[in-house]
């Protein structure tokens, strides 16, 4: 296997391209989703470029070689944002957003993505505390060898 670097560009290419959650986005939001591998801060987004996904990897685990492959357990995270003037709308599209970014992930084998496993882990928001720019974290731990 290569890079975990083309681990993270699949995982872009298959948020940006899934048509599910860009039909999503665009019925909700009235824009398509922008994903970006990128360190942002929260003041550096500009609500007219939302809705937007930003991943990082922010913990590796390496764990043993296999004769002269590596493999390791991989922290991958997602930076879900959206922007909704409507507080009462806000709960159900955040967990509607969060279940589309699941069921692309997830659609794809694990093998498609160049990882040996993708495992969803935990997620947390920001129940509202931006408002009416709204945040969901995820965690998807993949399991590379290289």
């Amino acid at each position: 296997m290569s890079s975990f670097t083309t681990v993270i560009d699949n995982i872009v290419t298959t948020l940006q391209n899934d048509a599910p959650l860009d039909a999503f986005c665009k019925s909700k939001w009235g824009k398509p989703i922008s994903v970006k591998k990128i360190f942002k801060k929260r003041a550096e987004l500009s609500i007219q470029n939302l809705p937007k996904i930003l991943i990082t990897r922010p913990l590796t685990e390496k764990s043993f070689l296999i004769n002269t492959s590596r493999e390791s357990k991989n922290t991958v995270r997602l930076y879900c944002i959206f922007y909704q003037t409507d507080k009462r709308k806000a709960l159900n599209e955040l967990i509607e957003f969060e279940e589309k970014i699941d069921d692309a992930i997830l659609m794809q084998s694990s093998e498609t993505l160049g990882a040996i496993s993708i495992n969803p882990k935990g997620s947390e928001n920001d129940e509202g505390e931006w408002h009416p720019v709204y945040a969901i974290v995820m965690d998807v731990e993949i399991q590379h060898r290289r």
